[in-house]
């Protein structure tokens, strides 16, 4: 799944984006795709943007590197031709990933991943990488040991010792256990176990009710295209109001119609 930030920059800077070559290795294998060129522009700040809540602050790539296709519905991933991707994209300045505990073994491949940077990139680069991932959860009792367990597994895989960003997602809203994972989630932050706390898929309503219960949120990442306008008809209203940002994301099967 591509993602971009909206909803914080007039425009994009960027004037021409990496161009993806896709390989095929067989029917059920299949190897990532990387850039085959790099742009830069005069403004190196230009590429990236700060999302932020009160003293809570991250700065990532406008242009996101979706790790959905990792999940298993495209075929057999080659684990060290998708690491070989990843550290090809992080080199031409594409340095944000975006991922989730259930999308098969994107955890696993960014740990991999970040490894390989600490031996074999200078510091600078790996300073800009970025790791964002989601926690998707069964709607049950939500107490602090489940929270922190499930936070641990995915900071095990990633190989980090402090995420990023933790985009949390809820399924049913007839249970108000998100506040209560938000909140538990909010305290392994005040420990350093995650640096940013953010939302995926939340709706305007139950996303004023979070800001409403003092939980500090970043961002909420919602299906955004051309097809699909929702998010304007409430929630970047709400969002200007805020100051949350929108990560939007368009979904991979539209682009397979397109």
């Amino acid at each position: 799944m591509a993602a971009s930030l909206h909803h914080a920059v007039p425009k994009l800077t960027i004037t021409t984006a990496a161009r993806p070559e896709s390989r095929w290795l067989s029917f059920n294998s299949v190897r990532c795709c990387a850039p085959t060129t790099t742009t830069t522009t005069t403004d190196a700040g230009a590429h990236r943007i700060t999302v932020k809540n009160g003293n809570d602050s991250l700065d990532i790539c406008r242009v996101l590197n979706g790790m959905w296709q990792t999940s298993g519905g495209w075929g057999r991933i080659d684990r060290d031709d998708a690491v070989e991707a990843m550290l090809r994209y992080a080199d031409a300045g594409l340095s944000t990933f975006d991922m989730a505990d259930h999308y098969g073994p994107a955890e696993d491949l960014y740990g991999i991943f970040i490894n390989r940077l600490r031996r074999e990139r200078p510091p600078e680069v790996l300073d800009r990488v970025r790791g964002l991932t989601k926690w998707v959860p069964p709607p049950v009792k939500m107490t602090g040991s489940y929270v922190r367990q499930n936070i641990d597994i995915s900071r095990k895989r990633m190989d980090v010792s402090s995420l990023d960003m933790l985009q949390f997602h809820w399924w049913d809203y007839s249970n108000p256990g998100y506040l209560d994972a938000l909140k538990h989630l909010n305290d392994l932050k005040e420990e350093g176990k995650i640096k940013t706390v953010a939302l995926t898929n939340f709706d305007t309503e139950r996303l004023q009710i979070i800001l409403e219960n003092g939980i500090p949120v970043v961002s909420n990442q919602v299906q955004h295209s051309l097809v699909d306008m929702r998010p304007q008809q409430k929630m970047a209203e709400l969002c200007q109001l805020t100051g949350v940002k929108l990560i939007t994301s368009v979904c991979p099967s539209f682009i397979a119609r397109s």
